[in-house]
């Protein structure tokens, strides 16, 4: 005989749904039985939740509402990982072994327990197969930011990184690739562009995949495009090469944003690809301001001009946000319409944003701090304000917080 509460009418279900708080207690609500289940299944819209590393192990909180953590799973190897990034289905990149130890890189699917393992050495093209020999230590990569071409477990997936070499500790920020497949690369050696390239080009400060194509934002505000469909292995060795890089130039690229310390961040909103800058007050201050920019192409009509022949781009400034929730990551940002969540559009509308300060630094550190989390709130005819989601807690020792994607 059925329960009582599965004779509940439908649109009461519903109205209960749209009230509760905590997006994680939407969902569950939705588990409790096959009735309800059916009854608020239009309205089982998913957001990204934020891992929340811990003494025991990370946890995940709610990023809308800021409640309090929910117990989270995850296999004993990967309790005390660096987290830097995640890939839809539940997929995270993290790294086991914490500095000065040589870490071991890896994408873990939280729903399944599956992992894939991600190179551990990096190399510039042409010198692959000789640092497989050797496996050189001076070449250890480590992974600052990642992103796929396409599902991990798609046998043409190729992955990209923005990484630097380990035991150098003034090195650049590079771009890195490698193949992904449904075994993962174990200690296959990732690949950049040549050796002047790799040391010569601007600070790397995100990397997404946009209309088939890995797309770099450097710190001038230009973009670095690196074709995926134009990866492919080699005849002679079977190593990956790297396509040539095409330099998106911007007219107004490298703008000044006065004193204020700068992050950069990529991400596909309604088809279109956004750059927001989140604005700190120095080094050790707070977020205080957002700015997003909408890439546009510049009509190209012939001119007689230099400038005009040099750059092809330009960052359209938008006014608002026009009902977009922005979640910001490097290598995971994701843009979700307000209108899909009926019953939080008050407080859905702006930019979620983790502290990831320590993106910056030259080698891994032993605190990681979760002061500048939060939510800024645009409002167009007052002063914008910030609102921290995170419940008190003091630094981790393994990992900054991180995005989990639905």
């Amino acid at each position: 005989m059925d329960a009582p509460w599965t004779e509940i009418p439908d649109y009461v279900l519903r109205i209960v749904h749209k009230r509760l708080p905590c997006l994680v207690d939407r969902r569950r609500m939705g588990q409790v039985c096959r009735s309800w289940r059916a009854a608020v299944a239009s309205q089982q819209h998913k957001l990204p939740s934020i891992l929340v590393p811990s003494a025991g192990g990370p946890s995940f909180s709610c990023a809308v509402r800021g409640c309090a953590t929910h117990r989270l799973f995850v296999p004993a190897y990967a309790r005390a990982a660096r987290y830097f990034g995640a890939y839809g289905g539940g997929w995270l990149f993290l790294a086991v072994g914490q500095y000065p130890n040589n870490p071991m890189h890896m994408l873990l699917n939280l729903h399944t327990k599956h992992y894939l393992d991600l190179p551990r050495y990096i190399a510039w093209a042409g010198m692959v197969q000789a640092i497989e020999r050797s496996f050189d230590m001076s070449l250890t990569m480590d992974i600052k930011a990642a992103t796929l071409s396409s599902p991990p477990e798609d046998e043409h997936c190729v992955g990209a990184a923005i990484s630097s070499f380990r035991y150098l500790m003034s090195g650049p920020r590079i771009s890195a690739f490698w193949r992904t497949g449904q075994w993962g690369c174990g200690d296959q050696v990732a690949v950049t562009e040549s050796f002047a390239e790799a040391f010569g080009g601007p600070v790397l400060e995100d990397v997404i995949h946009h209309n088939g194509a890995f797309c770099f934002l450097t710190n001038e505000e230009n973009l670095n495009v690196f074709a995926s469909s134009h990866f492919h292995d080699s005849e002679e060795d079977g190593e990956l090469v790297v396509p040539p890089k095409e330099i998106r130039r911007f007219l107004n690229g490298g703008r000044d944003y006065g004193l204020n310390d700068v992050d950069r961040y990529l991400v596909e909103s309604r088809g279109h690809l956004l750059m927001a800058t989140r604005l700190r007050l120095g080094a050790f201050g707070g977020t205080w301001a957002f700015r997003v920019f909408e890439m546009e192409e510049l009509p190209q009509e012939p001119i007689d001009s230099e400038e005009a022949t040099m750059f092809r781009y330009t960052w359209k400034e938008l006014k608002s946000l026009d009902g977009r929730m922005l979640f910001l990551g490097r290598g995971c940002s994701k843009s979700y319409e307000v209108a899909d969540y009926p019953g939080f559009e008050v407080d859905l509308g702006g930019v979620y944003f983790l502290d990831d300060r320590t993106f910056y630094d030259e080698v891994p550190i032993m605190e990681y701090l979760f002061r500048d989390s939060g939510k800024w709130l645009p409002a167009p005819d007052a002063v914008p304000r910030v609102v921290n989601f995170l419940p008190e807690q003091g630094p981790s020792s393994y990992s900054p917080p991180a995005w989990l994607l639905p």
